[in-house]
């Protein structure tokens, strides 16, 4: 006997929106908004405590209003069809993760380790102390 498998549900309290597919586009988008606090210096998030992402949610497009036709507005060439892909193309954000990796770089290999049991010897001043 085969089961019919229902599609996850959210439930009457969000108009019964159902899941979506997984893909690796959509993955990688959902990455990107967890991790948004690391992306600008400026802005803060409340932490996200889930370490599964969301089974249920849905992705769709920001229409801009009629009074935001030149101030907050994106150009046609500025526009792409990912969060991933525009924040590539962003400028400010590619030299802020720049600087922060080569931050994370040196301080990664900037210490020195000691083998356990080795002791330092002390060098023999010529001044007589």
């Amino acid at each position: 006997m085969r089961q019919i498998v229902a599609p996850t549900s959210a439930g009457k309290g969000w108009f019964g929106m159902v899941s979506t597919d997984m893909t690796d586009e959509v993955k990688r988008d959902l990455h990107i908004l967890r991790s948004r606090g690391a992306l600008d210096p400026k802005r803060h998030y409340k932490k996200d405590d889930s370490k599964d992402l969301p089974k249920v949610f849905q992705i769709g497009t920001v229409v801009e209003g009629a009074g935001e036709y030149y101030a907050g507005r994106l150009s046609k060439s500025a526009r792409k069809q990912t969060i991933v892909d525009e924040l590539l193309a962003d400028t400010k954000a590619k030299g802020y993760m720049k600087k922060k990796m080569g931050e994370i770089f040196v301080k990664r290999n900037n210490f020195t380790r000691r083998k356990a049991g080795s002791v330092f010897k002390k060098s023999k001043s010529k001044g007589g102390r």
